[in-house]
């Protein structure tokens, strides 16, 4: 039986972040299997990827550009170089609702789906995993993604989802020590590429679909209502008085 192949009618969902030695998540570092077809892409050195059951187990070396598909259901394991840096790319059914229970624009480049996780955003493992998604999200969206890629290297993804982080963990949990200016850190990125009143209108629907399809509680709440007036406020600096509006504010 040769190599494992993703069926033909499935479209890319999300991938994940850019994975390293140290950020593999503890629930990737071990044997795992996933519910939809998968596949594993290596941009930097090197990664083992083993099956451990299955008619035809593998166990090869994958080096830069080349890439595993992962069958569902079938537990695996990967074991990253020191230098590897690596992603994994799911596919779903064309009709899958990319975030359950949430009906998302028609418009909207959505990449999902993701699992409600069942609580509030009232730690900051939460926070790091909804700002997360927010990016993968973000970073796949045609509209919003081309203000993270002005040059080669402009934007180190690890590095932007934890200041995000940090952002959200002030915001929601009072961690003290965040002195930045979030509004007038955007506004390099306005002056390259003027923002629209329909990068507002991506932006808060990729945050709302992220927080209303992993969270419930007072603290998903307040993360809303704080992106909803974050970008009013950013729109008015940028755009000026009246020019976008969210539209609960209308």
């Amino acid at each position: 039986m040769g190599e494992p192949t993703v069926p033909g009618h499935l479209v890319e969902a999300r991938r994940t972040p850019l994975f390293d030695a140290t950020t593999l998540p503890d629930a990737l570092a071990t044997s795992h299997r996933t519910t939809v077809w998968a596949e594993m892409r290596v941009q930097a050195g090197s990664v083992r990827y083993v099956d451990l059951e299955g008619d035809a187990p593998r166990d090869e070396r994958l080096e830069v550009g080349e890439s595993a598909v992962i069958v569902p259901g079938v537990e695996h394991q990967v074991e990253p170089s020191t230098d590897a840096r690596f992603y994994v790319q799911f596919f779903r059914e064309p009709d899958a609702p990319m975030v359950p229970g949430v009906v998302a624009a028609p418009t909207v480049d959505r990449s999902g789906p993701w699992v409600h996780r069942g609580r509030d955003l009232d730690d900051e493992d939460e926070i790091v995993e909804m700002v997360t998604r927010q990016y993968v999200d973000v970073g796949q969206d045609d509209l919003l993604q081309p203000y993270f890629d002005f040059g080669p290297g402009f934007i180190d993804w690890q590095a932007h989802i934890g200041s995000v982080a940090d952002y959200w963990c002030y915001v929601l949990l009072y961690a003290p020590g965040y002195e930045i200016d979030v509004i007038e850190h955007h506004r390099h990125l306005h002056n390259t590429s003027p923002f629209t009143p329909q990068v507002f209108d991506r932006w808060l629907q990729i945050f709302h679909d992220t927080v209303d399809g992993g969270w419930t509680g007072p603290k998903a709440e307040a993360a809303d209502k704080r992106a909803t007036g974050m970008a009013w406020a950013m729109a008015q600096r940028f755009l000026g008085h009246g020019v976008w509006r969210p539209s609960d504010r209308a």
